[in-house]
């Protein structure tokens, strides 16, 4: 922390015990608090992992002085902190009733398995008992196998040490007005199923109303799990919103074919069954697209369209404004209103609308208006899709004739000699490591995909489209200047950087820069006036998609034409490097950011 620590000059006494106190004890001291552990006679002389921060003394509590050194102590504390079963301090006179007594602003924490009543108050407990009457430990564990505890993190730490500090903290503050202690009951169920009101009531929206392990948290979705890696490792997966999903889903398949392309399939048996490699890449192209539309069209049922302005009344607006935010949006979404009717700035004002009808009623889109729309589009977004462009002219100039760039620069081979010559067998190798260059360039995309969302706090979306944009064309020239095997594949990583930065970061801005002027239309209606001129987003964001198949036809009429003129395909990456380079100048200088 910077600055002084909160609780700084707070004076802690702990009573020693497991490690749910001394844990809680330490984040005191962690934090300020001048924490003294008061230990038994006989304790281990090895100081204890959790006594970070804390000083030590030994009081002998079953003799006589005992307790009254431990009331002295007590009376200039401001915090005790007791781990004991119930009824143990007031047997020796140190219940918090005594210590109140002399020291009315002490706050004395109990922190137990099962509090101090109920049913099992007397009884003694660890972690995985407190799980199970907590009901946690029924959720945690994999399909058809027993349930399994998080080690003892979940309730002696979360739900017992950290709960209790809170309730520390809390009881602090509340002094400061009353001045007054008073006594905290930190139950370690209690707080274990206080930690799990998210799990139980988001049972209702379908988030976890599967079995354990069955769940999209709890390991039963591929794209939030773990896997194990070729190294004996194991790789994280957690892609729950939807464009790093898709971006996930978008790296697998780029990885798949271009691995499909790097197999040598002349020398296996599928390859020898349907005749060449050409005949086996378009069977499992022909297999994964009708797999695909089965899925497709199976996976979700189709519902008719209606208009739900007549059909859906309005639902009623409770009176809690906190409260009907937290109900409209579901976790992991942007905004993601299950029911239109349901605004907070309408239950606000009792359900009246600030716009007429008219003004939330989309006009019927023609041709003529799709052109003028088009036409009318700002200067920031057609420098949005100008710079788009060029990165994808840049990427598609070097992706497109990637492999055979491979195959004659790196490996030296020639297409045009017969297929039983040495030089053709060598394109043909070059050929199929470039897949794998492609299949590493997938790859790297969806892990630099996580990347991007902590990146993003600390050089911004501009940042991140300036440095795709450089990778990018510092790695294509490096490769297009000194062509090597192994650098060349090392370099394919920017590759990746590249296609998650244009398949990102532009409809990032897209959608800021909606936002914006979302944001000075209700500002304009708020003072009275009136903007009928409201821009679509699937529209604008179509015209930046648009923008793939153009660069297309750049790189298809104009990359031939070159290398017939240079004569060699290493104007192929040289141009990628170029573009990506004047690219990174535009991004710099003409795209719009919005902090």
């Amino acid at each position: 922390m910077r600055g002084a620590r909160p609780l700084q000059g707070v004076r802690v006494v702990e009573l020693a015990g497991l490690a749910p106190a001394p844990f809680c004890g330490m984040v005191l001291a962690d934090f300020g608090a001048q924490v003294v552990r008061v230990d038994r006679p006989g304790s281990p002389g090895d100081p204890s992992p959790l006594a970070r921060g804390k000083r030590s003394l030994v009081v002998n509590l079953k003799l006589p002085q005992g307790p009254a050194v431990m009331r002295r102590l007590c009376a200039l504390a401001d915090v005790v902190l007791e781990p004991f079963r119930p009824g143990v301090m007031e047997k020796l006179q140190l219940g918090p009733e005594t210590l109140l007594r002399e020291n009315p602003k002490l706050i004395y924490a109990r922190l137990s398995g099962f509090g101090q009543s109920g049913r099992f108050f007397q009884v003694a407990g660890h972690d995985i008992n407190y799980l199970a009457l907590s009901g946690v430990l029924s959720r945690i564990g994999r399909s058809g196998e027993n349930p399994q505890p998080p080690m003892n993190l979940l309730a002696d730490f979360g739900g017992g040490s950290l709960m209790c500090a809170l309730g520390i903290m809390m009881a602090l503050f509340e002094r400061t007005r009353s001045g007054k202690g008073q006594i905290i009951d930190a139950s370690m169920v209690e707080g274990t199923a206080y930690l799990s009101s998210f799990l139980w009531k988001t049972q209702l929206t379908g988030l976890w109303d599967q079995p354990r392990g069955q769940n999209m948290l709890d390991g039963g979705a591929p794209f939030y799990t773990t896997y194990k890696t070729a190294d004996g490792g194991f790789m994280a997966v957690g892609a729950i919103e939807q464009k790093f999903y898709e971006l996930l889903v978008k790296g697998l398949g780029g990885a798949l074919g271009y691995l499909l392309g790097a197999i040598d399939w002349a020398h296996l048996e599928l390859g020898r069954l349907l005749g060449t490699e050409f005949q086996v890449m378009f069977f499992f192209s022909s297999l994964v697209l009708t797999l695909c539309f089965i899925i497709h069209l199976c996976s979700i049922p189709e519902a008719p369209l209606r208009d739900t302005a007549k059909d859906t009344p309005p639902r009623q607006a409770p009176q809690d404004p906190a409260s009907s935010s937290d109900r409209m949006y579901e976790y992991g979404s942007i905004e993601k209103v299950k029911n239109s009717y349901v605004n907070p700035e309408l239950a606000l004002q009792g359900g009246k609308t600030k716009n007429p009808p008219a003004e939330q009623t989309q006009r019927t889109m023609t041709i003529k208006s799709l052109l003028r729309a088009l036409m009318s589009m700002p200067a920031h977004y057609r420098c949005l899709c100008i710079s788009h462009l060029i990165g994808w002219t840049a990427f598609l100039s070097n992706m497109l004739f990637f492999t055979d760039f491979m195959g004659q620069i790196v490996y030296h081979g020639d297409p045009y000699s017969a297929h039983n010559s040495t030089e053709f067998l060598i394109y043909q190798r070059g050929v199929e490591v470039g897949c794998w260059g492609l299949c590493i360039n997938s790859v790297f995309s969806s892990l630099y995909s996580y990347f991007q969302k902590a990146l993003v706090p600390y050089v911004g979306l501009k940042g991140l489209y300036f440095m795709g944009y450089l990778l990018f064309g510092l790695g294509t020239g490096f490769i297009g200047l000194f062509p090597n095997v192994y650098s060349t594949l090392v370099m394919c990583t920017s590759f990746g950087v590249m296609s998650s930065t244009l398949y990102t970061v532009p409809f990032n801005l897209i959608a800021m820069y909606h936002r914006e002027e979302q944001e000075e239309q209700r500002q304009q209606a708020q003072g009275g006036g009136l903007d009928s001129s409201r821009r679509g987003q699937g529209l604008d964001c179509a015209a930046l998609t648009c923008m793939v198949q153009l660069a297309q036809i750049l790189v298809g009429g104009g990359l031939g034409f070159l290398v017939n003129v240079v004569g060699s395909v290493v104007v192929v990456v040289i141009t990628a490097s170029a573009a990506a380079l004047i690219g990174c100048c535009f991004v710099a200088l003409f795209v719009r950011y919005i902090d």
